[in-house]
């Protein structure tokens, strides 16, 4: 106020005149660079929107129908995930504990490496520890999965663990007579070349899966279920005290992700009579100390599981819901 009685008290007209043009002048100035202001703010970037240097959030330049340029944010694409990354869908998939994963190999810290805290390699005729330099299995990546590599040529190590999972909240070791079923998949790159297992001179396998019975794997009984070149596929073999299982054989998958189950249970029970020990070790081979040949296998998503029961009563009383 005390700047208008300034302005409109000023003795000569000219001056009176120019000078309240001036102040007007200035305050619709100041108006409209306050609008400007608002709808600069008003057409920022909304909330939740990112603002990252990634290339798939940035904005994407197009035209209008009008011709003028303008700019979205694309989605980013969905990609398929590769074929053999799950079981078939006919397959039946035990919920909670009835499926405990032995290992996924998701290990990320340990890609081109493998935690020593939980596996280990064996060799020799007594399955000495390995030194690490010599074992050739690995943690890889591809197509945002982890699994584990191995490739040799002319060397046999066994890579193996123990055979503990988590059930019910506790850790156990996997017992066949209520987690029956036995799941993974591999991939075969490369077959050892005039491998045979029924031989003792050419015992070489392209991979191989192992369930030890007892802390000993040279004394203990074991199930060994193999991918073979040219053995037949359901031929068995009796070797001191482990009974090989050729479940895949030959070159018609090779490169391909195949998944594999079998009924741990029904086979140790046919195969050596009784019921069978909770499960010590696990096992994995791919081996051509024999052929001397080139070999390459992958292995991943090792889960025991509890099969469906056909009827309730074959169903435990512990699973029943009681009143």
């Amino acid at each position: 106020m005390r700047i208008l009685r300034t302005l409109f008290s000023a003795p000569p007209r000219g001056i009176r005149t120019w000078s309240v043009c001036a102040f007007l002048g200035i305050l619709y100035l100041l108006v409209y660079m306050g609008s400007l202001f608002a709808a600069e703010n008003a057409r920022g970037t909304p909330q939740g929107v990112p603002t990252t240097n990634d290339p798939l959030l940035q904005p994407a330049s197009r035209q209008d129908s009008l011709g003028t340029a303008t700019s979205v944010v694309p989605l980013p694409d969905k990609t398929t995930e590769p074929e053999g990354s799950h079981p078939p869908d006919n397959w039946d998939f035990p919920q909670g504990d009835s499926t405990c994963v032995l290992d996924d190999f998701e290990h990320p810290d340990f890609v081109g490496s493998y935690p020593e805290s939980v596996w280990e390699g064996r060799s020799g005729f007594f399955y000495s520890v390995t030194p690490k330099e010599d074992v050739y299995y690995h943690i890889a990546y591809e197509d945002g999965n982890h699994y584990l590599s191995a490739q040799t040529e002319g060397h046999a190590v066994n890579f193996g663990r123990k055979a503990i999972i988590t059930f019910r909240g506790r850790e156990v070791n996997a017992n066949l007579r209520l987690h029956k079923k036995l799941r993974w998949r591999w991939r075969v790159h490369s077959l050892p070349s005039g491998s045979d297992e029924n031989s003792g001179n050419l015992n070489d396998s392209a991979a191989a899966v192992r369930l030890v019975f007892g802390t000993n794997p040279i004394s203990g009984k074991s199930l060994k279920y193999i991918w073979s070149e040219t053995l037949p596929v359901g031929t068995i073999i009796n070797s001191k005290g482990q009974y090989i299982i050729v479940l895949r054989s030959g070159k018609q998958d090779l490169g391909k992700w195949v998944w594999e189950e079998v009924n741990a249970y029904d086979d140790y029970h046919r195969l050596f009579g009784g019921d069978p020990r909770p499960v010590d070790l696990l096992g994995l081979l791919t081996d051509s100390n024999n052929t001397k040949s080139f070999v390459k296998a992958d292995y991943d998503d090792i889960s025991f599981m509890i099969p469906r029961p056909e009827s309730t009563e074959m169903i435990p009383d512990f699973m029943l819901d009681k009143p």
